[in-house]
């Protein structure tokens, strides 16, 4: 009798082979997801079909069985048929045989399509939807958490930056430079005009004419897609964002001051876009401390801050059976994490005055970002083995920033509105792709070498960042009493920040605030 056993059952030990030995029944011939290597339509079904296949071989070995036929039946002739051979103290009982029924449904579907090994179990599919069934294993949505993450900090740093400009036009204790009566005709001393805000006001601040403090409050809107890759599926998103904070003028150079900000963001997966579907929930915090200094015509500003995010996601698995005998699988998988980052941020620049109401100011920026997202085990609503165990990931962000930002001051005795463009060239320097571990984590006995790797893309080398908006005064500030610090002011602002050349993303924030100088 010629015995061909699967090429993964190789171990000393008992194992369904030795039983199969034992009983005179005839392994079925090596044939896995792996002889279909190549043909799968993208990289992430061929790596979701290895790790599948992987666990499959484990669980053989740790005593999960497939199904050997009799070759010969009760009588000794004909086919016989599929009996299932157990061992004393079964192993692959439970949650562990629930994995085993899932991966063994795909295997069994690739013996179908390739014509070798047991097929009982078989999905029934053709080849490119056991390629989508396999996608649906593999939980490409986790790779959104570093996006949605990277995201959230950069719209705190852009809320920052936007808080910098506005203290460099003398916002916060101290009208705008641009501001209407007096300060306009001040406004036309252009060598005291440090860095585009109002030296005259800086001095007056440092005088105790104004007050030293401020406080400011932005809130921004944000929504866009990101189109669907070879390693990474298709989401929409959108979300609401706060920032604020406080800040105190040392004198007239040194500012320093604290932003905070809260955002809730909704990422969509949709299986009518793509393959998968899920939804993902964000809720983050931050706080960035910052110190800012101007002289005449040179700015520096720097920031070293922290941002928690919470993920709630909400992952399906579901795809057809075309067997009877079959189930089709339908369940969702719940989990929840946090990211924690630590970000830094320094920028410097230099305000170059065409005219007295026209100036431009070029500047560069370093963005870095250290992002670390807990591990986390999902919940499989349904009991049925597809819930993963994911660690801890780190992801390392490192921007350049090359900017221009043109500054036009319209004044009148209705107010100052003041109309800009900022546009902003981005290069990474830490792009590349990175795997995110994932494990089955209902079955037992599984290593680490039964994990998924989920690749997730490489980041864009550069990409373009274009802001336009408009900030206007609508009401100056004016002293309570004589000799008194004056406050009251009243500063409002719209913008419109969106990217290009981003590679399937399309992204762009709508911010609008109100600061009040007090």
């Amino acid at each position: 009798m010629s015995i061909s056993i699967h090429k993964s059952i190789h171990q000393v030990f008992f194992t369904p082979a030795c039983a199969a030995l034992a009983l005179g029944l005839a392994l079925p011939a090596a044939a896995d997801l792996g002889e279909l290597a190549g043909s799968f339509q993208t990289e992430l079904e061929e790596l979701a079909a290895a790790a599948n296949q992987r666990v499959y071989d484990r669980l053989l070995q740790q005593g999960c069985v497939d199904p050997v036929r009799d070759p010969g039946g009760e009588g000794g002739g004909g086919e016989g048929e599929f009996v299932s051979i157990t061992q004393e103290g079964d192993f692959c009982t439970g949650q562990t045989l629930a994995v085993f029924a899932n991966v063994r449904e795909l295997v069994h579907t690739a013996n179908e399509l390739t014509g070798s090994g047991p097929t009982e179990f078989s999905l029934g599919l053709g080849l490119e939807e056991l390629g989508f069934a396999l996608r649906w294993t593999s939980a490409e949505e986790f790779a959104a958490q570093g996006s949605l993450s990277s995201s959230f900090v950069n719209g705190q740093l852009a809320g920052l930056a936007s808080r910098i400009t506005a203290l460099r036009r003398g916002s916060r204790g101290f009208v705008m430079s641009f501001g209407a009566g007096e300060e306009l005709q001040l406004a036309g001393r252009d060598r005291r005009l440090g860095g585009g805000a109002s030296a005259d006001g800086a001095e007056a601040a440092a005088a105790g004419q104004w007050s030293k403090w401020g406080g400011f409050i932005n809130g921004s809107y944000l929504f866009g897609e990101k189109d669907p890759t070879e390693l990474e599926p298709a989401f929409d998103f959108d979300g609401r964002e706060i920032n604020g904070g406080i800040d105190y003028r040392l004198d007239p150079n040194w500012v320093v001051g604290l932003v905070f900000g809260y955002q809730e963001q909704e990422a969509d997966f949709d299986a009518d876009i793509d393959v998968v579907e899920a939804r993902i929930d964000t809720d983050g915090f931050s706080l960035m401390p910052f110190v800012l200094y101007q002289s005449d015509d040179w700015f520096f500003s720097g920031s070293l801050g922290y941002q928690s995010l919470e993920f709630d996601t909400e992952r399906s698995i579901r795809y057809a059976s075309l067997n009877p005998n079959v189930e089709s699988v339908d369940t969702v998988a719940n989990s929840s994490t946090d990211s924690d980052v630590l970000s830094v941020y320094t920028t410097a620049g230099y305000t170059w005055r065409l005219q007295e109401q026209f100036r431009l100011e070029p500047y560069l920026s370093l963005e870095y970002q250290d992002i670390s997202v807990d591990d986390y085990r999902e919940r499989d609503l349904l009991n049925d083995g597809f819930d993963f165990l994911v660690p801890e990931q780190n992801i390392e962000s490192l921007e350049t920033v090359l900017g221009l930002k043109a500054h036009y001051v319209s004044s009148g005795s209705w107010g100052v509105v003041n109309p800009f463009v900022d546009v902003q060239w981005r290069g990474q320097q830490q792009g590349d792709s990175r795997g995110i571990r994932a494990l089955y984590a209902s079955a037992a006995g599984l290593t680490e070498a039964e994990s998924f790797v989920i690749p997730t893309d490489e980041l864009d080398s550069e990409y373009f960042v274009y802001t336009v908006g408009v900030a206007a005064v609508i009401r100056g500030a004016a002293q309570s009493g004589f000799g008194g610090p004056a406050a009251g002011g009243i500063q409002a602002f719209i913008n419109w920040r969106f990217i290009e050349s981003l590679d399937d993303y399309d992204q762009d924030v709508i911010s609008f605030g109100v600061r009040y100088e007090f």
